[in-house]
């Protein structure tokens, strides 16, 4: 009977294991640093004030609180709220487990109605060992491009209500570049009366 018992177990432990093995290569692939820098910086054809307070309210609006903006750096942070949970560990017994993520953003004027967004997104994680006993925290930057894209979708929509006028679509660093050179003619094209 015994032996009955662990065979069953063992075949238990291994249908667990190769159930759940998908779930665990379904993780979201990591962005180069390339693509996390492009995915973390967007500019907007508006003015700074603009942007800044629209950055504000998307932050209120995705749910997270305790914000903290400096308008003269042009910084603003912001934590979602978060919920403990108790765990065990064979070593330390009973402790609390809760997971945060910490929004940092810089939102700076690059020319007159031109203002870029930088979003930095960490997750922490605390641990507290046994219930009054020290906790420690490690964070992690965000390097997958979901959370960066529901933040800019959220301040895209944000920006086309407070400006409906200005073009709230967001450039790329080559389309920047390639509209400030646009909107510049050259001395030939200011001469002649019809541009060409």
């Amino acid at each position: 009977m015994n032996r009955t018992m662990k065979l069953g177990a063992a075949f238990a432990l291994a249908y667990v294991f190769m159930t759940s093995t998908p779930v665990l290569a379904e993780q979201p692939v990591e962005l180069t640093p390339a693509e996390l820098s492009a995915a973390q910086s967007r500019t907007y054809l508006v003015p700074s004030n603009t942007a800044y307070a629209a950055s504000i309210a998307t932050l209120q609006t995705l749910g997270y609180v305790d914000i903290t903006a400096s308008k003269d750096a042009g910084t603003i942070s912001a934590v979602t709220e978060t919920k403990g949970k108790i765990i065990y560990n064979i070593l330390w017994g009973i402790g609390k487990k809760k997971l945060t993520q910490k929004a940092s953003l810089l939102v700076e004027s690059t020319a007159a109605n031109q203002t870029q967004v930088r979003l930095n997104l960490i997750v922490s994680e605390t641990k507290q060992r046994g219930l009054w006993a020290s906790s420690f925290t490690d964070g992690k930057l965000v390097k997958t491009a979901e959370p960066y894209g529901t933040f800019f979708a959220a301040l895209d929509s944000e920006i086309a209500r407070r400006a409906p006028s200005a073009h709230p679509t967001a450039l790329t660093p080559a389309d920047t570049a390639n509209n400030t050179t646009a909107a510049t003619p050259s001395a030939a094209e200011s001469a002649s009366p019809n541009g060409n």
